[in-house]
């Protein structure tokens, strides 16, 4: 049964799919008044995923971070109405790489509001711990949003068994052990970001990276280090020092 144009909820009305996940599907929506809003709808064998997104993402209040709603159902599927991230995944708005170099004031713009958002959810003691290009929706001018949190949960949650989490060309390598995570790995995650900035790649698995004299490369060896105790673990003092290193004001 198509769901463009159903009901659901509390009068939300579904109009178009925006993206599709592993596990769920995104609607562009309208509220009651007419307001846009998105609904994220999750299959069944997933509903624990929606009941973390909702318990972890109701309360933030943040313009680089979506805020989830209500909870409600599609069709016997649970789903979530959340406010409406605007602009396209990180990769597709930066088709040109590096990045740092066609486009430096935007590409720093974005790295900058997803440090704004991740400083809000660690001030909330949760990690996001699925960083990737697909998680950060940008718009023409560089401004980001950071979307999905099914994953997110407390601060060095430990679970019943050692449980890997994330995405592996973005996960520290103490996620990829499947260890209780902090505040750090989702900063490593930033630095792969910027890593990919700097030289339009991805890092191969274990090969050290050169970036030659940019003012940046410090800051991007600082946050990929492989001992988690050695890495940055304030979002907000890494956004200062990346616009202070790119000569920007913050």
């Amino acid at each position: 049964m198509p769901l463009a144009g159903q009901v659901v909820g509390e009068g939300v009305r579904l109009v178009r799919p925006l993206g599709r996940g592993s596990h769920s599907v995104v609607y562009f929506a309208v509220g009651p008044q007419g307001q846009p809003c998105a609904v994220k709808i999750f299959e069944a064998a997933f509903a624990g995923h929606a009941v973390r997104e909702y318990r972890h993402g109701r309360d933030l209040d943040h313009p680089r971070l979506v805020r989830v709603l209500a909870a409600t159902q599609v069709d016997d599927r649970p789903a979530l109405v959340a406010t409406l991230a605007r602009g396209v995944t990180l990769f597709g708005r930066y088709p040109r790489r590096p990045a740092l170099t066609c486009e430096r004031r935007a590409f720093l713009l974005t790295l900058a509001h997803v440090l704004g958002a991740l400083d809000h959810l660690h001030s909330r003691g949760l990690v996001h711990r699925d960083l990737k290009p697909e998680n950060v929706l940008v718009e023409p001018d560089g401004a980001a949003t950071l979307v999905d949190l099914d994953l997110s949960g407390p601060v060095r949650e430990v679970f019943a068994v050692p449980t890997r989490v994330g995405t592996a060309a973005f996960q520290s390598p103490e996620a990829g052990r499947g260890e209780p995570l902090g505040y750090e790995s989702d900063l490593y995650g930033v630095g792969v970001l910027l890593g990919w900035g700097l030289t339009g790649e991805l890092p191969e698995p274990g090969a050290p990276t050169l970036f030659g004299d940019d003012p940046l490369s410090p800051l991007h060896a600082a946050l990929t280090d492989p001992d988690r105790t050695r890495r940055p673990a304030s979002a907000r003092e890494v956004r200062e020092t990346l616009l202070r290193l790119a000569g920007l004001p913050y």
